[in-house]
């Protein structure tokens, strides 16, 4: 089952839940995803069933929705600085997978080898056990979430933007402070991926720009084993694409190791939160030589998550950047 939050004729925030034929249909009395999940921490109840129990017999047409923008992110929050979005990279087996042979010293070894290694060695250690620490990087919080269709921004100060196609996983806090996960998403992780090659020790600025996450959440455990497609399109034409496979089995750390080494840090504790996990990605056009321009478009597609996640690419204007006041 996937959730979708989008805008009804009317213009009127509303959700639906679709099935595994494709039918799409609204949930009665429904505000929006987080408060369904609330109400299912609060009922002590799964979402299957409290879905099951708010069908109603509108069917919705998600692909006109899409295409006429009517799709929101499928997940947000009334106060935007209580939704925190962050991403675990250098997780998965494609990355081990092109890299040159670093020798038998492993003093020697590049950071960023070593940390796939970590993975490699540790990153799925048996249940309730401690396991290899992954990447991890803090994005933003909700104001840098773009709906599917919408654009993401290159800042005028950037040296070059990439995307990464991979899932984020969703989470709600509850009232007694314990991490609930409410599903699973197509995420475009956009990043300045030129900031990164250039200096490695620059990720952190790298990573502050626009995300986006796919029109459509799923509700339920993630496969195993996800084939995705990712491609590049420029003035109406296929500039790039890439198949690849996510999910766990093509993972270097368990998506459980990934949530132990987040969620350790006790500030994330704060009731009603919502927190946007992006696991890692596979593959990136810009490792394959490509090189982003305004107004590219990229479209981010798998069977599992129903609908393909578009977003275009806007380089932005230069502005002036605000200096800090002194309060003496």
């Amino acid at each position: 089952m996937r959730l979708s939050q989008l805008l009804d004729d009317q213009g009127q925030k509303m959700v639906c839940a679709t099935n595994a034929d494709g039918t799409s249909r609204r949930l009665a009395n429904v505000a929006d995803i987080r408060a369904l999940a609330m109400e299912a921490v609060e009922a002590q109840t799964g979402l299957p069933a409290l879905i099951n129990d708010r069908l109603t017999e509108e069917v919705i047409d998600l692909h006109a929705a899409l295409d006429a923008g009517r799709i929101l992110t499928p997940i947000d929050h009334p106060d935007p600085a209580h939704l925190l979005v962050s991403g675990s990279g250098l997780s998965h087996k494609a990355w081990v997978a092109i890299e040159p042979d670093h020798g038998p010293n492993e003093a020697a070894w590049p950071d960023h080898f070593k940390t796939l290694m970590l993975g490699q060695r540790g990153g799925k250690p048996a249940a309730g056990e401690w396991g290899a620490q992954p990447e991890w990087f803090f994005k933003g919080n909700g104001d840098i979430l773009v709906p599917p269709g919408g654009a993401v921004e290159h800042p005028f100060y950037g040296d070059g933007p990439g995307e990464e196609a991979e899932i984020a996983g969703i989470y709600l806090i509850g009232a007694d402070r314990t991490p609930f996960c409410i599903g699973y998403t197509l995420g475009n992780e956009f990043s300045d991926e030129q900031m990164y090659f250039k200096n490695v020790y620059h990720l952190a600025q790298s990573k502050k720009r626009h995300v986006s996450l796919g029109p459509e959440l799923l509700i339920g455990d993630l496969p195993d084993d996800i084939p995705a497609r990712i491609s590049l399109h420029r003035n109406g034409h296929e500039q790039w694409h890439a198949d690849f496979r996510t999910g766990e089995a093509n993972m270097l750390h368990s998506i459980a190791n990934i949530e132990a080494h987040y969620f350790k840090h006790s500030q994330w504790y704060i009731p009603g939160d919502i927190h946007v996990l992006y696991y890692g990605n596979a593959v990136m056009s810009t490792a394959q030589g490509e090189v982003m321009e305004d107004g590219d478009i990229f479209r981010l597609e798998c069977e599992t998550f129903g609908l393909p996640l578009i977003n275009s690419v806007r380089f932005g204007e230069a502005f002036p950047i605000p200096r800090a006041e002194r309060l003496w």
